[in-house]
């Protein structure tokens, strides 16, 4: 068994994968929120109260 290449294989995927954390989670979190945001802020503002809980709540 070639452990020298197992274990540069495992430090290759590691780093990797580190690279593209922030593709990989970071983008989807930024991406949601944004959408959150603005289309919560655009609706929100036409929404009347129901019952005296505001749309925001």
């Amino acid at each position: 068994m070639n452990l020298h290449a197992i274990r540069a294989i495992y430090h290759f995927e590691l780093a990797r994968t580190w690279r593209t954390v922030l593709q990989s989670i970071a983008s989807p979190v930024i991406s949601t929120s944004l959408y959150f945001i603005v289309f919560g802020s655009a609706i929100g503002s036409r929404m009347t109260q129901i019952d005296g809980i505001s749309y925001g709540a």
